[in-house]
């Protein structure tokens, strides 16, 4: 026998790295069969059905271009604009170099904005194919005249469209208003992305479209296979009709293409609305919210959101050195840079260098706050921390070929990195973590025009132990020890009734490494970063000689102390310090 009972969940519901917003009122179901739990269901009926009245949720918008849905994320921006303190307010903030000319949607035209006001939406889109379409000095003349329409693909004609719909003239996308045959005009206007994007009216988000000729605007398809349906008694005894949409099956955007696209993040993460064109309907996201438009329950979706201090206005961020951060806030956006670094090194740059380049404008939001150095992706104030990047081995590839950074920063590699070790006995606020000494670290960028991006070279002295040790790199999750002469020249005495000491000289367990990549690499040293001798834990960098000979020596893996030691860090301590180069 089919048993039901009703949970019901007012206002913001939790998620994880998200702020989702369900209906208010009864929007989940469980289904018990004899006395066992089987599902659990949103459930949502349709506006003119009688159960409409408790059951508040809606089915999903599937008709993306409709004025209906149109109206209805009209509605989702308006209520953000006035009523989310946590969302900057929108401005007629100073009009990107180039923008284009939606006026009329049938004939846009790039225009020159000359520092003027007004609003204007911008797209984020994964192009996937080539563009020649793009803007270039040679065609930038006529563009100025006018686009054919005919030559876009179909996500910039949608995005034009719906700019247009929403009442707003300007659109920005980078293919058509930076320079793309200009090295110098792409890096000032990169340099400038963090200001575009904070202050665009809303961001478009073509979510679902792995290629610029796919579009966004096309009807969504209905649940596959479709929702189960319920007849719903209410309190006057009428009967509705609700329907069951299973938990299990929801949307949570992490298959779809922008989230594999390296550009994409910073034009999600810096803009403060969006509408995202998803795959299944359209979302409205902002700093408060993420919602399904239309009012269809929005369960756990893709993607965190950035600290509420990044986004504040420039005149109410803290002056100074970043001492004048509270603990608080400081371990706030160090999680947050963790999380950022590690959503951005899965995903794919079409072009490997710009690898630090595409993360640019992101690096440049956080030195607002932070008012650091930025080294190749790491911090000048926390640097030793920085360091302890590492990589686990579902995440290894090869080493590229190509320098694009130097070897101690994660831009050097492929593959999604977690921005640093975190262990509560490495607390850098705690007295009891010790760390090795930085004695330089200087990074050379490409163009000072893009001091957060391409990087020419860069180079980092530590004064540390170094010890030589072996591994096994081919291996899963190898581990580290001291080279057998090291180990024998600081052997443990194992003292034996009736018999003279025992002198042990088998390679010392030091440590569980981490490869930075599928590199086969046998000669390397263990060069400790930050430790804690009461709990008998520390974490480093694992290096190898430099190709090029010399005194240098290039990062190739992660390491820290294993779980089990007993002996502690006897292996580290007391050994003579040296100055080691890492490039």
């Amino acid at each position: 026998m089919l048993q039901e009972t009703l949970q019901i969940t007012v206002g913001f519901r939790p998620t994880s790295g998200s702020h989702a917003v369900t209906p208010k009122g009864v929007h989940t179901l469980r289904l018990v069969v004899d006395d066992m739990p089987h599902f659990m269901y949103y459930v949502y009926a349709k506006q003119e059905d009688p159960a409409a009245s408790l059951l508040v949720a809606r089915p999903r918008v599937l008709q993306l271009n409709s004025p209906s849905t149109r109206a209805m994320a009209s509605s989702c921006i308006t209520d953000c604009i006035r009523k989310h303190t946590r969302c900057p307010p929108p401005h007629n903030a100073t009009l990107p170099s180039r923008v284009i000319d939606c006026s009329d949607p049938t004939k846009p035209k790039l225009r020159l904005s000359g520092g003027d006001t007004a609003s204007y939406v911008i797209l984020s889109y994964v192009c996937g194919e080539d563009q020649p379409y793009r803007t270039t000095t040679a065609n930038l003349d006529s563009y100025l005249l006018g686009i054919d329409l005919a030559a876009l693909p179909q996500t910039i004609k949608d995005a034009i469209e719906t700019t247009h719909n929403f009442g707003v003239r300007y659109l920005w996308l980078n293919a058509l208003c930076i320079l793309q045959d200009s090295e110098e005009d792409i890096a000032r206007e990169i340099a400038q992305m963090h200001t575009v994007f904070r202050g665009a009216y809303f961001t478009i988000i073509a979510a679902s479209a792995s290629t610029a000729s796919q579009g966004f605007l096309q009807d969504r398809p209905p649940p596959s296979p479709p929702d189960v349906t319920l007849p719903f008694r209410c309190p006057d005894g009428e009967v509705g009709t609700m329907f069951l949409s299973p938990v299990w099956r929801q949307y949570d955007g992490s298959a779809e293409p922008v989230h594999q696209d390296a550009w994409c993040l910073q034009e999600r993460l810096l803009s403060p609305r969006a509408l995202v064109y998803a795959s299944h309907t359209l979302q409205f996201h902002c700093q408060t919210s993420i919602v399904n438009v239309g009012n269809f329950v929005c369960g756990p979706t893709f993607g965190a959101r950035l600290p509420d201090l990044l986004l504040r206005p420039d005149a109410e961020l803290p002056s100074g050195s970043p001492s004048v951060l509270s603990q608080s806030e400081r371990k706030t956006l160090q999680w947050s840079w963790i999380e950022t670094v590690g959503d951005y090194t899965h995903r794919t740059v079409a072009k490997p260098d710009d690898k630090l380049v595409a993360f640019a404008s992101i690096a440049e939001l956080f030195h607002r706050a932070w008012k650091s150095d930025y080294l190749a992706g790491l911090w000048r104030d926390t640097l030793t921390q920085d360091l302890l990047w590492y990589k686990t081995f579902e995440t290894r590839y090869p080493r590229p070929d190509t320098f694009r950074a130097p070897s101690w920063s994660w831009a050097a590699i492929d593959g999604r990195v977690m921005a640093y070790s975190v262990d509560d006995r490495l607390d850098p606020d705690s007295k009891d973590t010790e760390a090795c000494e930085v004695v330089s670290c200087e990074v050379a960028v490409a163009t000072p025009l893009l001091p957060f991006g391409k990087v020419r070279s860069g180079t980092l002295t530590l004064r540390s132990v170094m010890l030589e040790a072996t591994w096994n790199p081919d291996s899963s999750m190898p581990d580290l020890y001291l080279k057998t002469s090291d180990a024998a020249s600081d052997s443990t005495v194992n003292p034996v009734s009736s018999d003279p000491p025992e002198i042990t000289t088998e390679p010392r367990h030091i440590g569980c490494a981490y490869p930075d990549s599928t590199e086969d690499v046998q000669e390397v040293w263990a060069i400790p970063i930050q430790w804690n001798q009461s709990a008998r834990y520390a974490s480093g960098l694992i290096v190898a000689p430099h190709p090029d000979g010399g005194n240098a020596f290039r990062r190739v893996g992660f390491f820290h102390s294993p779980e089990d030691t007993h002996e502690g860090l006897m292996w580290m301590l007391n050994q003579e310090k040296r100055d080691i180069l890492l490039v």
